[in-house]
């Protein structure tokens, strides 16, 4: 990510072999210049990890490329996967077809630092769409270099962050969304009913699921009885092995 490299070892490995490997992989690749050790997955409300330092400059931030954008995080404090690039500018494009013309409210949910309402503003622009992207996240220090983010890619008009939990945003928000994005983590609350309040007849929901095809289309249906169209469903990338993150979207009806 960036300038820093995050490596696995099995268990059992000696310090001394990840502090050699580390070091070797610092010599070979010219653009990292931190080399971390995973020592745990994501996890919690906050989605955050733990690293361990092992070469190079002594830092845990880093300022990351992707989609024409540019993105400064803190590796352990934030939630920011790579591996959804693809993903995040498939998203955009799906979204963008769908904005119109004329002011589009956009809510994306779970947003971490920004990188999917970015990354849409963005596109948007170069469509020459009016939309006003409102960017949800509980993690106070994801909101922090979201801020930063927003302001590096010029694009303070077109997003304000609205932080805290997300079941409260109807309290925050007064405005009914024409499209909503949940970029939920896999937690058990679906966070739908929120949705469903800041939506009104016609409104499009992408949703993020985990598990199989059946159980988010059961999911989704259980949390919204009669109250949505057609869900169409797609992978949206592995979550781990034989396992899933879907993107599902349906319309308020």
């Amino acid at each position: 990510m960036g300038t820093i490299a995050i490596l696995k070892f099995p268990k059992r490995t000696f310090l001394i072999t990840k502090l050699i490997k580390a070091r070797k992989f610092l010599k070979q690749h010219n653009n990292v210049k931190t080399v971390l050790e995973k020592t745990g997955g994501f996890s919690g409300e906050l989605r955050t990890q733990k690293t361990n330092h092992l070469a190079g400059i002594k830092t845990k931030e880093t300022t990351y490329f992707e989609n024409n954008c540019t993105f400064k995080f803190n590796v352990d404090e934030t939630y920011f996967s790579p591996r959804l690039s693809e993903e995040r500018k498939k998203t955009a494009e799906e979204i963008s077809k769908l904005t119109k013309k004329n002011k589009t409210n956009i809510l994306i949910m779970f947003s971490g630092i920004s990188p999917y309402p970015i990354i849409l503003a963005k596109k948007l622009k170069e469509a020459k769409k009016e939309a006003k992207i409102y960017s949800n996240e509980l993690n106070k220090k994801a909101n922090g270099y979201a801020e930063k983010n927003i302001q590096l890619n010029k694009l303070t008009k077109k997003i304000e962050l609205v932080s805290g939990d997300a079941e409260k945003l109807p309290n925050k928000i007064s405005k009914k969304m024409e499209i909503i994005l949940m970029t939920r983590p896999n937690l058990k609350k679906t966070f739908l009913k929120t949705a469903l309040k800041l939506s009104k007849k016609g409104t499009t929901i992408f949703y993020h699921g985990f598990g199989t095809k059946d159980e988010i289309i059961k999911e989704i249906k259980k949390e919204t009885p009669n109250k949505i169209g057609k869900i169409t469903i797609r992978k949206a990338g592995n979550i781990g092995k034989y396992k899933f993150r879907w993107l599902a979207k349906f319309k308020v009806i």
